[in-house]
């Protein structure tokens, strides 16, 4: 694999571990601000922070944004937005463990979906991996106690954040990354605000308060709100879209894989929760998994 696959496999797991440990940062801002409300101020703080990246490496997208560009990255953002609501609608019906594996099961759906979409056959060791890190999510999360409508909704969210992996590894590669993630976030924040004006008014109606330190959860709202934005989607999705210029989809879905061991260990550090005997076995795989995906032979 070569040297710039590595790097930014690197940075990859770096963002699935900021994502990992925003799972607790974002539980607690979701007690003052609605779903929606928080994710639309997530993507704006993501494109204010990509314009000022833009201008302090004096880049410009806006000659970069042409049909192409806004056609992939309205499609992106969609899926984009698909995913967080659904997981968010989803997880007021399930609970947190079965929503995590079942999100978890996007590290399954992505061969899958190259398979059946795109037709690319899959070698051993990525069903092995898949396999790994699957049972590992299963161990971690204490897996499935029923299936219900909160599990359809979550396993609505897997199938779209694996779409979008899938979809950015084909089309990264033929427009301007900074500009293609630019109009995803526009996408998310757009939707995101229409939705929580449609379902949310009464978190819409707290955010001034919020955001002005005039709440008392305004602190950690502030804090989840930077960190969601800047490293969990202006970093992340700058990340995976140009590490897909390089690393196989699949080869990103088994890294992703590790944000339930990250959420895991931000719930120990951070909202004192304590793993089981089983728990660490499953983060044992998740890790496990990793190193098949990284010492398998990159036919990709």
């Amino acid at each position: 694999m070569a040297k710039s696959s590595h790097i930014w496999g690197w940075v990859l797991l770096f963002v699935s571990f900021v994502w990992g440990i925003e799972f607790a940062l974002v539980h607690q801002a979701l007690d003052s601000l609605g779903p929606n409300t928080f994710n639309g101020l997530r993507f704006f703080i993501a494109i204010v922070t990509l314009c000022v990246y833009c201008l302090i490496s004096r880049q410009r997208l806006s000659p970069h944004i042409n049909r192409a560009t806004l056609h992939h990255g309205i499609v992106l953002g969609l899926l984009l937005f698909a995913g967080f609501a659904t997981q968010s609608v989803g997880l007021q019906y399930t609970s947190a463990s079965n929503g995590g594996f079942i999100t978890g099961l996007n590290v399954v759906l992505v061969p899958v979906t190259a398979w059946l979409w795109l037709k690319h056959p899959q070698h051993w060791y990525v069903w092995l991996g898949v396999a790994m890190a699957t049972l590992g999510t299963l161990l971690l999360t204490g897996g499935i106690n029923g299936f219900g409508r909160g599990e359809l909704w979550v396993l609505c969210c897997a199938f779209a954040f694996a779409i979008h992996i899938v979809y950015t590894g084909v089309y990264a590669r033929t427009v301007n990354p900074l500009a293609l993630t630019q109009i995803q976030f526009i996408t998310v924040t757009l939707l995101s605000a229409v939705a929580a004006c449609i379902w949310e008014t009464d978190s819409m109606s707290s955010v001034m308060p919020v955001l002005l330190g005039d709440h008392p959860a305004s602190v950690t709202a502030w804090v989840a709100i930077l960190v969601g934005g800047i490293l969990g989607t202006s970093l992340a999705y700058v990340a995976q879209t140009i590490g897909q210029q390089t690393i196989a989809a699949w080869r990103v879905a088994l890294i992703f894989a590790t944000e339930p061991l990250f959420a895991a260990l931000g719930g120990y550090w951070l909202l004192d929760e304590v793993l089981t005997t089983m728990a660490w076995l499953g983060a044992l795989l998740i890790i496990t998994s990793m190193l098949v995906a990284e010492l398998a032979d990159d036919d990709d």
